[in-house]
């Protein structure tokens, strides 16, 4: 690394790729960074000129080894996703989804049952009503497993994960594929909301139905993972 790259940059790197925590790991490069700093100013007022002064600062505060090693000793600045990464992308990414798709279809309930418009003895749902459960449910379609795979994806990149964990975290959301669906009881206009994991006997139907939401689902819960690839493809 030449004087003018960025300072502790190679450092940065393999802390991440040992798992430590990138909260950790930012916040003790900016410390490194302002403590060269002022052994750099120490050294100008030595004598030293401003190329020379950052030589003898750089030295002074030991190698990347040596700083990378005080801070690997500390065996709580790793991050979960380094000390169990089988739990993080394979447990909670499914419960991730489900939680994304209960806060958007939640809204929905909440906003029915402030109206009054949900229950057996409810008056027929009006139409801006049917077409906002419409519109919430294939939101929610389009959000649960796309942003579950995306965060999980993202975490990967920034912890310097391999590229196996988001790929699992994505089959699985594929394999375990939540469908939401909204119909209204032709007598009663009741509201009914439906979440098919794609085991069940409905999904497939309904999935062949609604093909092209479908589709887009699949594409954008893979676009988080084809990005990281093609991100480590060109890095390599």
């Amino acid at each position: 690394m030449t004087i003018n790259a960025l300072p502790f940059g190679h450092l940065r790197e393999a802390l991440l790729k040992a798992g430590i925590a990138p909260r950790h790991v930012h916040r003790y490069v900016s410390e490194l960074r302002d403590h060269l700093e002022d052994l750099t100013a120490q050294q100008r007022q030595a004598g030293c000129d401003s190329t020379e002064a950052r030589i003898r600062a750089r030295a002074r505060l030991g190698s990347d080894d040596e700083l990378a090693a005080a801070m690997l000793a500390q065996k709580n600045f790793r991050a979960w996703a380094s000390r169990a990464p089988w739990a993080v992308f394979l447990l909670l990414p499914p419960l991730a989804a489900a939680a994304i798709g209960m806060v958007l279809l939640g809204v929905l309930l909440v906003l029915g049952g402030y109206h009054g418009l949900l229950g057996l003895n409810a008056p027929p749902p009006p139409q801006w009503f049917q077409h906002l459960a419409i519109q919430v449910v294939t939101v929610a379609n389009l959000a649960m497993m796309p942003l579950a795979a995306g965060w999980f994806t993202i975490m990967a990149a920034r912890q310097r994960l391999s590229l196996a964990w988001p790929l699992a975290t994505t089959a699985l959301l594929l394999i375990l594929f939540i469908h939401s669906d909204v119909s209204f009881v032709p007598r009663h206009e009741d509201l009914d909301i439906l979440a098919i994991p794609i085991f069940m006997p409905d999904a497939w139907e309904r999935m062949a139905q609604q093909w092209q939401l479908v589709t887009a689902q699949y594409l954008l819960t893979i676009a988080p993972l084809a990005w990281l690839a093609r991100r480590r493809l060109v890095q390599d």
